[in-house]
């Protein structure tokens, strides 16, 4: 180590030795400078030396892919405050993490390494123990929400994702969505209503009031939950989930007459009919004369296809179009009303939903909010969920999402 020298990134330690161990380890021995510490009894500045506690050791950050690792010798202190006298502490180090293996600086730099990664990995790049990585995540990551950590929530949002495929198994993530960022709340083991329920009446009364709406599918758990919380008025059900029933409606139709048409059109004719499902999905201002021209003959052939697909259409222009709750909720009353008068049977199942949650659909319209920033979010999850599988199954799941998805925006990165 003659030819090396490494300062040393800790303002309040002196050193002493640079050398090598047997392992090829960076040894730096250090001295602390202070020259006082708190006395663990009396809670007083304790000033008075009274030698020194053992040899001390300390992972720090690597240095060209080696290991470096602090040694000290703590000062012990006699405190000249506490009665009857002679009460000894050993001096504590601000640069130490919590646990007494490594440094704070080399723990931020483990959590930088777990973003996108997985404990198990970490620890065995940065030759390290998986209990020590583990213990810097429980240290720096709340294994659970931290409320404090809060002054407003402005959007929740709550949805599920599946734990396993073909699995009546679901966990409900609930995130807060404000002018800056994306936050998870929490992640439950199921998405029961009592479950639910029991999160967000967790949530302090200082915070509820800073909600102005909670956005969610039709899922009566979330749904009825959300309700009893906040209150019918700022809970939405997101339109894009209201979109999918009856573009879903919709296309039984498309399935069942393009089934219908195949066994009466020449094979030649019903070929011009490719791409029905993707032409009936898009706006008609947004098709191609080729695409008008494939619809018109499909109108031709398929009246009722035709009018489904146009009360379709009327139904996405009332969402498009910029109403006021009470104009929306009249326009949405008028279209259920239409469809029942011509007795188009494919929306049966959507009216009625429609007409369960409509207060809440309507509520969209008050500031049109939607919980797309929900689904980004779960895919995200999902990508984590299946690359990290069977790497840390004891870990929290809030954790690591915490840590893949906030861990940039947390460390200033």
């Amino acid at each position: 180590m003659k030819d090396l020298s490494i300062p040393l990134d800790i303002d309040n330690l002196k050193v002493i030795s640079q050398t090598l161990d047997t392992k090829g380890n960076i040894i730096i021995t250090v001295e602390s400078i202070c020259t006082k510490t708190t006395c663990h009894k009396c809670g007083k500045d304790a000033t008075k030396r009274y030698g020194y506690g053992s040899l001390m050791e300390y992972r720090h950050t690597s240095v060209f892919d080696t290991p470096v690792i602090l040694r000290i010798k703590p000062v012990r202190y006699e405190c000249e405050h506490c009665e009857p006298p002679g009460t000894t502490t050993t001096e504590r180090y601000n640069w130490v993490a919590e646990g007494g293996k490594i440094t704070k600086g080399l723990e931020e730099y483990l959590l930088r390494c777990v973003i996108n990664s997985t404990i198990q990995d970490v620890a065995k790049k940065e030759r390290i123990s998986y209990k020590t990585v583990q213990t810097m995540l429980n240290n720096l990551i709340h294994r659970e929400i931290d409320w404090s950590q809060y002054s407003d929530l402005e959007t929740i949002g709550i949805d599920e994702i599946s734990n396993r495929k073909s699995h009546q198994d679901f966990i409900a993530v609930i995130s807060a969505k404000d002018k800056y960022s994306i936050t998870i709340l929490g992640v439950l083991d199921s998405r029961k209503k009592d479950d639910v329920l029991k999160f967000l009446e967790s949530i302090p009364d200082h915070l509820k009031k800073t909600v102005k709406q909670v956005c969610t599918d039709m899922y009566d758990g979330f749904v009825n939950s959300a309700i009893e919380v906040f209150g019918k008025q700022k809970v939405v059900v997101d339109r894009y989930h209201v979109s999918k029933l009856y573009r879903g409606a919709l296309d039984n139709v498309r399935i069942k007459e393009m089934k219908r048409l195949k066994s009466i059109l020449p094979s030649e004719e019903y070929s011009e009919l490719e791409g029905m499902m993707w032409i009936l999905r898009k706006q008609y201002e947004c098709l191609s004369k080729e695409e008008k021209r494939k619809l018109e003959t499909l109108y031709k052939h398929s009246p009722l296809l035709k009018k489904a697909h146009s009360y379709a259409l009327k139904l996405t222009h009332i969402f498009n179009t910029h109403h006021d709750r009470k104009s929306a909720m009249a326009k949405l009353d008028r279209w259920i009303i239409s469809v029942e008068k011509i007795g188009l049977s494919c929306f049966n199942t959507f009216i009625k939903t429609l007409n369960k949650h409509k207060g809440s659909i309507a509520n969209y319209f008050k500031n049109r909010s939607t919980s797309g920033f929900v689904e980004g979010l779960n895919n995200k999850i999902k990508v984590i969920k299946r690359r990290c599988y069977g790497f840390f199954k004891t870990d929290s799941l809030f954790q690591r999402l915490t840590i893949d998805l906030n861990g940039y925006r947390m460390l200033g990165l």
